[in-house]
């Protein structure tokens, strides 16, 4: 089962794909479930949700959290994970709420946590593949994994619908939302695609600091 685990719909600030595409798209790629990521917002992955059983696909209740030290993925969770918070403390919340905590994009300058922390701040699984960042990022965050002996995780971080599906998390025999995140923790899932491209790297740079002074230069 291939599951696009870290994608951005319009319930993101800097997203521009509702959650009806995400999934259609998802479908017609031939992805079997995926995880609507909003930063700090739950209701783009509660829409998908809605509509998954309908459109074959499994859906995992999802969120990229904003914590102080970077930002923290969130899976499987019930219930309320504020921003702004340590992020010891956000992974202290998600797993309270029932979820599990995964260090987004570790390496990513200005938004990952960096690679101690992923490695021993907590973390439930990192990661190792995301479709915005860098083969050599996505080296090092996978580098980290293996050597404590983490659970890997992939995901597009797709902003744009294109860019579904550059990246993913692989698991066998899912079905459900908890099939999915037991695999994970139980340290077997793996991951499949690619990382970004040297151009894509220069837009990804130049689109975010638009971003960036269009919200006033505040963070996400």
């Amino acid at each position: 089962m291939k599951l696009d685990l870290h994608i951005h719909s319009t319930f993101s600030a800097d997203g521009t794909a509702d959650p009806v595409e995400i999934l259609k798209r998802c479908r017609d790629i031939g992805l079997d479930g995926c995880s609507i990521t909003d930063h700090n917002s739950i209701e783009g992955s509660l829409r998908a949700i809605k509509m998954c059983s309908e459109m074959g696909l499994i859906v995992v209740r999802g969120l990229e959290v904003s914590s102080s030290d970077g930002h923290v993925l969130a899976y499987g969770f019930s219930g309320p994970v504020p921003r702004g918070m340590p992020m010891r403390e956000t992974i202290a919340e998600i797993h309270k709420a029932g979820g599990i905590a995964v260090a987004a994009h570790p390496t990513r300058l200005g938004s990952g946590v960096g690679v101690d922390a992923a490695a021993n701040a907590g973390f439930d699984a990192i990661e190792v593949l995301n479709g915005g960042s860098s083969a050599r990022g996505n080296r090092a965050a996978a580098t980290v994994a293996a050597d404590k002996k983490l659970p890997a995780v992939g995901g597009s971080d797709a902003h744009k619908i294109g860019e579904i599906g550059r990246s993913y998390t692989v698991v066998d025999d899912a079905v459900t939302e908890a099939d999915v995140i037991s695999a994970i923790v139980g340290g077997r899932s793996r991951t499949d695609g690619r990382s970004r491209s040297w151009l894509e790297g220069v837009v990804y740079a130049a689109e975010a600091n638009l971003d960036w002074a269009r919200r006033g230069f505040k963070r996400l």
